[in-house]
């Protein structure tokens, strides 16, 4: 009894090896998402169309605004008044005057975006690239077409993942003095400590599932979990723990391919928002009709320091 007892723990732990030997490298799979990445090619400009989607108290309000995205300079232009409220301009009728007991409405909330003090624009006005990655990649500019621009880009691939040898280097070496190469050794100073969770569908798409951990910045470091296409190997899906200045609540974002390009589809926060004295119980924020468009001649690009502006974090 206890040699059967015995002979199935083995096997047990046999088959938990080779599992474990069979599952892909997550380090490997983010670094393909992320050459996916460094490898989109945008039009020049591309038009857009962002929906800001609250629920507060039960009451659904929705706001559209208009925008166009310089992918060269990696810009934002766009219309700082919404659809909702063009089409319905907001009436001063008067004044209101309050006295009320002096307070940090930031602390107070501390999932806070966009300006405590304007409910128009419920999260501000949403100065968002539909091209973001969320830290995955580094921005490219659109017109990275030339032989230069291509070893830019896998350049800035190697150094991310520190490769230590280029093929045509290795082949330097081998014919010196008749030195071989025998081995490679690497030191990585990683971002993440990232598990490969197993295969998931994701809205019909099958993909990679990876857990990451910030090793250090967690505040800026805030991808958390990570859905790669196991064909193709773009990002399907991510959660971050927060998004937006101000606000730690984790979100939920969706990806697209538009016209073979990749693009965020929606941002869903998955904790209630503040914003000022407002609390949203259910925040979306989606990204519709994408396409090329010629560079935007009644739109806006606010400085930094303009207030009720929501971007992302850089």
């Amino acid at each position: 009894m206890k040699r059967l007892a015995f002979a199935v723990a083995l096997a047990a732990s046999l088959c938990a090896v080779a599992r474990a030997a069979a599952d892909p490298n997550p380090y490997q799979l983010y670094g393909h998402a992320r050459s996916v990445w460094l490898a989109q090619h945008y039009p020049s400009y591309v038009a857009y169309t962002i929906a800001v989607v609250v629920d507060e108290r039960g009451v659904p309000k929705t706001a559209h605004y208009r925008a166009i995205y310089d992918a060269t300079h990696d810009k934002i232009y766009m219309n700082g008044v919404s659809e909702e409220e063009r089409a319905a301009p907001h009436v001063p009728t008067g004044t209101n005057l309050t006295l009320e007991p002096k307070r940090n409405w930031m602390t107070l909330f501390k999932r806070h975006v966009g300006n405590p003090e304007d409910a128009v624009d419920y999260l501000g006005v949403p100065m968002l690239a539909p091209n973001y990655s969320f830290g995955i990649a580094a921005f490219v500019p659109a017109v990275a077409t030339t032989q230069a621009d291509q070893s830019a880009l896998v350049q800035e691939i190697r150094r991310q993942f520190n490769d230590p040898m280029s093929t045509q280097k290795a082949q330097q070496f081998s014919n010196a003095g008749g030195l071989k190469e025998i081995g490679r050794v690497t030191s990585t100073n990683r971002d993440y400590a990232i598990t490969y969770d197993g295969f998931d569908s994701v809205d019909g798409v099958q993909a990679y599932h990876l857990s990451l951990r910030p090793l250090h910045d967690a505040g800026r470091l805030r991808l958390r979990e990570l859905w790669i296409d196991a064909q193709t190997f773009g990002t399907v899906k991510i959660v971050t723990q927060g998004n937006f200045a101000n606000s730690n609540v984790p979100w939920a974002i969706t990806f697209a391919d538009v016209d073979g390009a990749q693009y965020i589809a929606s941002e869903q926060a998955l904790a209630p928002v503040g914003s000022g004295r407002h609390l949203y119980q259910r925040v979306t924020i989606s990204f519709e009709g994408l396409g090329p468009a010629q560079p935007g001649r009644y739109l806006w690009s606010p400085i930094a320091a303009t207030k009720n502006v929501l971007t992302e974090p850089q």
